[in-house]
């Protein structure tokens, strides 16, 4: 498909009027488009802009390479030029209602896609404009107010249900010997059963604002350690404008975690995102959190603390049937310790990587390997030297699905701490396949 609107592209250059430096660039521009390097086109093209807007075939070029570029608002103004002086022009109609598509303009997109419709396109557009038709009508809400739910059941099993190291003894300075850890507090393996549930509603103002209210609980228990069993209870509320191709949302979230039926951590997070549609298939984020971490029983009091983060992601989608979904993140936060921790406050970086696939509609698989490097600033009182640490985690899953709204899932949790203090050297893995049913 890039090949054969290169070609095309190529096909009007050669009728350009333009000499010397102009034609040369137009040239070259259509060499990186039939290439697929959109964005170096678009740089080639844009300096041309001011002398050479107006002329259609400059436009048409110009728009289509702005749009892949990730330059909507540049390519509708480009197209919309075309159209302006040829309202037959199918390839920039087509164009333009791909690019209200992306702003999320489905009213605008609709129209141009209908309208292309009535101009007899070829079976290869008519079918192209189907499926976008097909799109905006799925994304579009029948009702102003949408409510979506889950609930799962599984079992697993966790390799160290303590989060504890298995290293013992150990030896602590302040000692100055070798400590036995009592069995209870080492790395221990457990089976466990899993209930999971969650709902989410949304309330459409218009098609540029909402809020969201949602909330999920999860149970798990222990075959052996019942006093790990545990229950969470998180809730979310929030709400969503998009501007154009940019979409901001404020939200917050607060949670509950019992241990062993007893009110163990209370948390509360406020979030301000900014998401960009760079195109249609890339998408740029940042979130920025103030997160508020608190335990109930007072000799865990001396744990309290605030987290404060921000995290920019880029999320791009592959595939000729945008059936692979990449994504990378990096976040920069501090932990802001409250009651004299013992490790002090906490700086820490982290990266991670997330792949997705959909083999079927039915069928898909993901993989995250995540990355945080962790430094405190305070001398831990047990070995009168500053922690330091880092994490590694790759997360795993397979879906299965049974129909659209009933799928097995298979997930898989390997996790490694390594800290320059023998006591936090903590590794895990946790295996968990359970049943799950999504009301839509």
């Amino acid at each position: 498909m890039n090949k054969l609107i290169g070609t095309v592209f190529l096909l009007w250059a050669l009728v350009f009027s333009q000499s010397g430096h102009a034609a040369s660039e137009l040239e070259r521009a259509n060499q990186l488009i039939g290439e697929g390097k959109y964005i170096e086109a678009f740089e080639l093209l844009e300096p041309l802009e001011f002398d050479m807007s107006g002329d259609e075939n400059f436009d048409l070029l110009f728009g289509f390479t702005a749009l892949e570029a990730g330059h909507i608002s540049l390519a509708t103004l480009a197209l919309e030029r075309v159209l302006a002086v040829n309202p037959n022009n199918n390839t920039a109609r087509f164009h333009l209602a791909r690019a209200y598509y992306v702003l999320n303009d489905f009213d605008g997109a609709r129209r141009e896609f209908e309208m292309l419709l009535s101009m007899n396109p070829t079976a290869g557009i008519r079918e192209t404009v189907g499926q976008y038709l097909d799109a905006i009508s799925a994304r579009k809400p029948t009702s102003a107010t949408v409510i979506t739910g889950f609930i799962s059941a599984g079992i697993g099993s966790d390799s160290n249900v303590t989060g504890a190291t298995s290293t013992n003894p150990i030896f602590l300075p302040v000692l100055g010997d070798l400590y036995e850890i009592p069995e209870s507090d080492l790395e221990q393996r457990d089976d466990y059963s899993d209930l999971a549930g969650g709902i989410d509603l949304v309330h459409r103002f218009d098609e540029n604002s909402s809020v969201y209210l949602g909330g999920n609980v999860n149970s798990r228990g222990f075959s052996n350690r019942d006093d790990l069993n545990y229950l969470f209870v998180g809730l979310r509320t929030g709400y969503q404008r998009n501007f154009g191709n940019q979409v901001v949302r404020a939200g917050l979230n607060v949670s509950n975690l019992e241990l062993d039926q007893d009110d163990y951590q209370d948390s509360g997070t406020l979030e301000l995102e900014w998401r960009n549609t760079l195109a249609q298939r890339a998408q740029l984020g940042v979130v920025l959190s103030q997160n508020s971490n608190r335990f109930q029983q007072q000799e865990d009091e001396e744990s309290d603390y605030d987290d404060r983060n921000v995290s920019i992601s880029y999320l791009r989608v592959l595939g000729e049937k945008g059936d692979k979904l990449a994504s990378a993140e990096i976040g920069f936060g501090q932990e802001v310790a409250k009651n004299d921790r013992d490790d002090g406050d906490m700086d820490y970086v982290e990266f991670s990587l997330t792949g997705q696939i959909q083999f079927t509609d039915l069928h898909s698989a993901f993989l995250l390997v995540s990355y945080r490097d962790m430094e405190y600033d305070s001398e831990n009182s047990l070995y009168l030297k500053k922690r330091s640490e880092s994490q590694t985690a790759v997360v795993g899953g397979l879906v299965f699905g049974i129909n659209t709204t009933v799928s097995v899932r298979l997930t898989a949790i390997i996790s490694q701490t390594s800290s320059n203090l023998s006591l936090y050297d903590v590794e895990r893995e946790d295996i968990t396949i359970s049943l799950r049913k999504d009301f839509l």
